[in-house]
């Protein structure tokens, strides 16, 4: 316990987290009536938050999501029988589909024919791809949790005067005085970055996989650095600039899920507005802009600035990034080049149902990280593509 303590005193040095001749004797005794920030009132709370999350998430898909589900028409996927064999799942993780020769000598060293090889390896793939009713789940809780993080995020906001002018984040600099709503507004973020952390194995794995990881560790550190730092009403705006897009883009790919091709086109449109006023302009000149210049006329420059700032701006490449991947998706929309149709799923709007994937099974498709291309075919395609092999 000497040893942790003496970690946590040297991490949370004064000098680094806090301007001027702050110290933490003044967080922890603020004037009466007021309530400053300490980090160990988020971390435990939070943690402890996101676990009880996950009991939520069982209860809200078991009870309502899967039930809406199979009235929408989707079933679980099949699972087929598969025996185990060391020598054939060592091969599959170098190599999802082996060639000919490489059957042929497998063949040699199992005993197996070569049809049971390949039937084999169809059906371990089968295994990797999620089907069409777990997705639907994952974006049901995305598309609850957001929606309601983001109202939720406008009620409590919606009377703070930094919410209209964003100079007010940083008067007073950062003894500032924090309400309960805005706390558990911080702590409920937190708990929910927890339980995507905590779900990140048994979710689908995305193509952006590791951005989606570094955004979700990213945000994390901005929640919990700022909340020690008091800088909780800039970390508000973020959040809420973040949670204004997300439940667009979960709804779309529902709508996808259940087939309601006019249903999935308008949110995604919603979607890829919201997304470029947000992302590529609040965010970056609104917010970051008064993290990086509008904070300077009420707080000198202090380590700290530099790690929060430096975090902002990594999420503002994060949205460049995933920016250039929507675009490419709406390019293929409109022009059907299948050049363009391989992207991030998760900006997915379409996974191609069960023909796609299929088709991935069988070998018809790429296939990156055992996840289906982002963007389906579009129903004229699949038409053509239903003439063509009858």
């Amino acid at each position: 316990m000497a040893t942790v303590q003496a970690f946590r005193d040297w991490f949370w040095n004064e000098k680094v987290w806090l301007p001027g001749n702050l110290t933490w004797k003044e967080f922890e005794n603020p004037p009466p009536g007021e309530y400053y920030p300490l980090e160990k009132h988020i971390l435990l709370p939070s943690f402890l938050l996101g676990i009880i999350l996950l009991g939520v998430r069982f209860v809200y898909e078991r009870c309502l999501v899967v039930p809406f589900a199979k009235y929408m028409g989707l079933t679980f996927k099949k699972r087929y029988a598969l025996e185990k064999n060391p020598t054939l799942e060592a091969v599959y993780t170098a190599d999802k589909f082996p060639e000919q020769g490489k059957i042929q000598e497998l063949s040699k060293k199992t005993s197996l024919t070569e049809r049971q090889i390949q039937r084999w390896f169809r059906h371990r793939r089968s295994r990797d791809i999620p089907g069409r009713m777990k997705k639907f789940r994952e974006c049901s809780w995305h598309f609850l949790f957001y929606s309601f993080s983001f109202f939720g995020g406008l009620y409590v906001l919606w009377d703070k005067p930094y919410f209209w002018d964003s100079k007010y984040c940083w008067v007073s600099g950062v003894r500032q005085h924090v309400p309960n709503d805005i706390y558990w507004y911080y702590t409920i973020e937190l708990a929910f970055y927890w339980n995507l952390v905590f779900t990140l194995v048994t979710d689908h794995k995305r193509k952006d996989f590791k951005e989606l990881v570094v955004h979700h560790i990213v945000t994390m550190m901005l929640i919990y650095f700022s909340f020690a730092s008091n800088q909780i009403r800039i970390g508000t705006l973020v959040l809420l600039v973040h949670d204004s897009v997300d439940f667009w883009l979960a709804g779309a790919k529902m709508a996808n899920y259940v087939k309601k091709a006019t249903l999935t086109d308008t949110l995604f449109g919603v979607f890829f507005v919201v997304w470029l006023f947000t992302r590529l302009y609040v965010y970056p000149f609104r917010v970051v802009w008064s993290a990086t210049f509008q904070s300077l006329d009420h707080l000198p420059i202090w380590p700290a600035y530099w790690i929060l700032n430096g975090l902002l701006w990594v999420l503002q490449i994060l949205h460049v990034i995933w920016t250039y991947m929507i675009v490419r998706i709406m390019a293929t929309k409109f022009t059907g080049d299948k050049k363009l149709k391989d992207l991030s799923s998760d900006t997915e709007v379409s996974t191609g149902g069960e023909e796609e994937e299929e088709d991935i099974i069988q070998g018809k498709t790429s296939v990156s990280n055992g996840c289906p291309p982002a963007l389906s075919r579009s129903p004229k395609a699949a038409d053509s593509r239903k003439k063509r092999r009858a």
